[in-house]
C-alpha cells in the first residue's frame, strides 16, 4: 500500500438477493462518540468520499451513486460500533444491515460493503479501496445507492463504512 500511515482495510462482502421475506428490524439511533475527523466535519468527509467514489465511477463510464440517508444511518451505526469496540473491525452484521435496508427501501438485488480505519482523508480512503481488488469491485459494480458513515473512537482512530445497494 502506498501510504505511510497505518491503515486497515478489510476484504469487502457482497451479498446477492433472490427474494426475502423480512421482519421489521429497527436500527438503534446513532449515538455520536466524537465522530469528527481532524479538521474535517463528518458531513464533509461523507460528501468527499461520495465525490471521489463517483469521480472514479464516472471516469469508467458508470453512473454516480446516490446517497441514501437510511443506508448512511446504518453505515454510521456500524462505524460507531467498530469505533466503540461493540463489534470488531470488519463486516460483522452486514447480512442483517442488508436485510434492514431491503425492508426499509424495498427489494434490493445486490448489496456490498467497504470498511476502512485510520487517520485518512476521504481521497486516501477511496484510493485505498481502489487499490484493493474486492473493494474496487464494489465501487465499480452497477450499484445505484450508497450510504456512508464515519466515526472516531476515543483514541482518535477513524472508522469508515460504505454500503452499496442495487
Amino acid at each position: 500500500m502506498p501510504f505511510a500511515k497505518q491503515l486497515r482495510f478489510v476484504l469487502c462482502t457482497t451479498i446477492c438477493f433472490s427474494f426475502f421475506s423480512f421482519t421489521n428490524i429497527e436500527s438503534e439511533n446513532a449515538k455520536h462518540i466524537n465522530n469528527e475527523a481532524p479538521g474535517v466535519s463528518v458531513i464533509n468527509m461523507t460528501n468527499a468520499i461520495l465525490y471521489y467514489v463517483n469521480l472514479h465511477r464516472r471516469s469508467i463510464g458508470l453512473q454516480s451513486l446516490r446517497l441514501n440517508n437510511f443506508e448512511s444511518s446504518l453505515a454510521l451505526q456500524h462505524s460507531i460500533n467498530m469505533a466503540s469496540n461493540k463489534t470488531p473491525f470488519g463486516h460483522d452484521g452486514f447480512p442483517q444491515r442488508a436485510k434492514t435496508i431491503s425492508h426499509q427501501i424495498g427489494k434490493i438485488s445486490l448489496a456490498a460493503e467497504n470498511v476502512a480505519s485510520g487517520d485518512m482523508s476521504a481521497k486516501e480512503v477511496v484510493d485505498g479501496w481502489l487499490h484493493s481488488p474486492g473493494h474496487k469491485r464494489n465501487i465499480e459494480t452497477d450499484f445505484t445507492l450508497t450510504g456512508i458513515g464515519v466515526a472516531k473512537n476515543n483514541k482518535g482512530v477513524i472508522y469508515y463504512t460504505q454500503i452499496f445497494t442495487k
